[in-house]
């Protein structure tokens, strides 16, 4: 009941619902931004801080998504094809009351799942090994690959670039210099944090500068009364809310998805389940709104428990996150849950203040981020530029990482411009080491590559993890492809 900490979470939680509410301003952006502003915090304060941004922009991506059309998260896409229909029909209100109660309720589910299944998981991964490892990790940028935009090509040929970048500088067995040519500059590697500023936050400036006017709300505003959720429209969204949240919190726990996927595989199902919704799907379907709004934020505590126990990130968004936990010295992994349980609870505790500020904030404050929707990008955007340059700066108070983070923006820039996605970049770049150190002390272990082999098939966990990725490229594509044709469908109908 540190009343600082408490401010910082109320910070945390402002910063991310007006950064979810902006359309183009990701929860993955809004994390680069607010990691760069936690240099030389002590952890407790950084955690508080990071964790309230991260709850508070997945809640506030559908303010856009309803009033705009537009999603300001990625987590929001499906949210539109309900949410918008909906305010046409004279009801945003009832649409943004929707979302926000059950992103609160999908919140508080992922959380109590993380503290029930967490200190599980990580007596489970205390019996990894390097074998495992490699597979875990691997199936994590497997699945980044597979469901990135329902294009598996592009996909891994970002993951194969993240990989590449991973491996420059030293290598971590024999400690040879590698694809530095010659330059001392790349013989420490390229810093992921900085990475991550370039592809997330320097390339949406980049992106955002194609146009410099503001958003159209248009005249919609909300009144404070109306966004309290009505008991007759929570009955007809409650069957959905019981299979939704389970789906996002066990997608969010998958390494490399997130609740992107999970508001899309949430919203599918439901379509499906759902005989005789409220009106037609896409024409305005209560249970259109609750379906992906609840998975949405279940996947929250799907994606930290994934970070926590194994020390890998759930998603681009948990990617950033991690990389910050490693800056304040806090290691996530299979003993976290033995050295640092008290930071484990404490977490807990920041994620639940967290989602109740959002909920109270959302409520109160949507007509002011309504506002803040009108104001000019040629303000916003320059203020986007001096954070993402300050945080490269501070990490090493070196100018050559401000001119590494612009190449990747740029880089970033022109892979959002073909179609690549740039999530599977930066998650390859804090697992691609992790996938190398660990293949090679396995075939160091077990002495051939023959050897190596035979124990992914006689070591069960292995042969589970080693079904995963699999299973992953022959499933997860085909229901991803299938969900994302009914989606389309959905869209067509709403514009029509």
């Amino acid at each position: 009941m540190d009343m600082m900490l408490l401010l910082y979470i109320f910070a945390g939680v402002i910063i991310g619902l007006i950064m979810g509410a902006l359309p183009g301003l990701t929860v993955t952006m809004t994390a680069v931004l607010v990691v760069s502003l936690t240099f030389g915090w002590d952890m407790v304060s950084a955690l508080a801080f990071i964790i309230g941004a991260f709850t508070g922009g997945v809640m506030g991506g559908s303010i856009s998504a309803i009033a705009l059309n537009i999603p300001g998260t990625a987590a929001a896409v499906a949210t539109v094809f309900d949410g918008y229909p909906l305010k046409l029909k004279g009801e945003a209100d009832n649409a943004l009351g929707i979302s926000m109660f059950v992103s609160f309720i999908g919140g508080i589910f992922g959380i109590i799942v993380l503290v029930l299944v967490g200190p599980l998981l990580g007596e489970i991964a205390l019996k990894f090994g390097s074998q495992e490892y490699f597979l875990i990790t691997l199936w994590g940028i497997t699945l980044v690959a597979v469901l990135s935009r329902g294009n598996m090509s592009k996909g891994l040929i970002s993951a194969g670039i993240g990989l590449f970048i991973g491996m420059i500088g030293m290598d971590p067995i024999t400690g040879l210099m590698r694809f530095t040519l010659g330059s001392k500059l790349l013989s420490g590697g390229v810093n992921y944090i900085v990475a991550m500023i370039g592809l997330f936050g320097m390339k949406e400036v980049f992106v955002q500068l194609k146009s410099t006017s503001s958003f159209d709300v248009g005249n919609t505003r909300y009144k404070i009364k109306d966004l309290f959720p009505k008991p007759a429209i929570i009955k007809k969204v409650f069957p959905c809310m019981t299979w939704s949240a389970p789906i996002g919190w066990i997608i969010g726990l998958l390494p490399g998805t997130g609740g992107d996927i999970g508001s899309l595989v949430s919203y599918g199902f439901t379509k499906q389940l759902v005989k005789k919704p409220s009106r037609p799907f896409g024409e305005g379907a209560y249970e259109g709104v609750a379906a992906p709004e609840i998975a949405n934020d279940s996947a929250i505590g799907g994606a930290i428990t994934t970070m926590l126990t194994l020390g890998i990130p759930g998603d681009s968004v948990t990617a950033v996150i991690l990389g910050s936990f490693y800056m304040h010295g806090l290691m996530p992994g299979p003993t976290f849950m033995m050295r640092e349980i008290k930071y484990f609870y404490l977490i807990v505790v920041f994620l639940i203040i967290g989602s109740i500020l959002s909920y109270i904030f959302g409520i109160f404050g949507s007509n002011l981020m309504l506002k803040m929707l009108k104001l000019p990008k040629w303000l916003m955007v320059p203020i986007i530029s001096m954070l993402c340059i300050i945080g490269s700066y501070a990490i090493q108070n070196s100018i050559n990482d401000v001119l590494f983070m612009l190449a990747f923006g740029v880089l970033g820039y022109v892979f959002e411009r073909a179609g690549y996605p740039t999530g599977p970049i930066v998650l390859a770049i804090i697992l691609g080491p992790m996938i190398e150190t660990n293949f090679r002390q396995a075939l160091i272990n077990t002495g051939s590559m023959g050897s190596l082999m035979t124990s992914f098939v006689t070591r069960p966990i292995n042969l589970i993890i080693l079904v995963l990725v699999i299973g992953s490229f022959v499933f997860q594509s085909k229901t991803l492809k299938k969900f994302e044709s009914d989606t389309v469908e959905s869209k067509g109908e709403v514009e029509a």
